[in-house]
């Protein structure tokens, strides 16, 4: 996965909203859905409201988009070293490249930008004593808070894949690092999403909570994360 930037700067705040709008319809006036919940809600008002630039204390817009060309151009190869794990960074960028063509438009990146301080101050508030890690117990009420839809079933299975067993003070705790956490949060809204697309396409438009996958399909949605 690659980063594709064009240095004709960035776009304004206007044309981010209206690409947000294209290609995220499930997220402007729906409301409350039955079957899914109301978390578009909260990527309106805490991502695509957000301006990433200023969480930077940066004065302008462009002022990011010379860094993101900077990293981009560094090398001929076009990518950008990433602290986090590279599999991380591969499931981040995949969330977003909708062509899919393997390349992160500015505004793509963007909107990862402000995906990330979300998430960081979601975690930020349940991690208390800022440890970098979040009781388990408290994944319930952070999904909630984000406005999905999850019966009680289905939190189990996301608690065993994401939380961890540590030792601390000699007693052993089953904690939520950050990483996982935003592994977590980009599975869960692009799978909503795809599902929650297949579901409309499926019923002329109205959201019933169920869907007809093909095989191929399925595995071309969840591969790619």
């Amino acid at each position: 996965m690659a980063w594709n930037f064009q240095s004709h700067g960035a776009p304004c705040h206007q044309q981010q909203v209206q690409h947000y709008q294209q290609n995220h319809p499930q997220y402007t006036g729906q409301g409350q859905s039955q079957h899914y919940g109301n978390y578009g809600n909260f990527y309106q008002q805490n991502v695509f409201q957000t301006n990433a630039w200023q969480a930077y204390q940066m004065s302008e817009e462009q002022e990011l988009a010379n860094i993101f060309a900077h990293y981009v151009n560094k090398s001929q190869a076009n990518t950008v070293r990433f602290t986090w794990s590279r599999e991380l960074c591969s499931v981040l960028m995949a969330m977003l490249d909708r062509n899919p063509d393997g390349f992160m438009q500015w505004a793509e990146f963007m909107e990862l930008q402000k995906c990330l301080l979300a998430w960081h101050n979601m975690f930020r508030r349940h991690d208390t004593d800022g440890s970098g890690y979040i009781e388990s117990h408290e994944l319930g009420n952070v999904i909630q808070q984000f406005g999905y839809r999850i019966n009680p079933d289905v939190m189990t299975t996301l608690l065993k894949r994401y939380s961890r067993a540590h030792v601390v003070n000699g007693q052993v705790r089953t904690l939520i690092a950050f990483d996982d956490f935003v592994s977590l949060c980009v599975r869960l809204r692009a799978y909503t999403d795809a599902f929650r697309k297949r579901d409309r396409v499926c019923h002329g438009g109205q959201e019933t909570g169920t869907c007809t996958y093909q095989y191929d399909d399925f595995l071309r949605c969840v591969m790619c994360l």
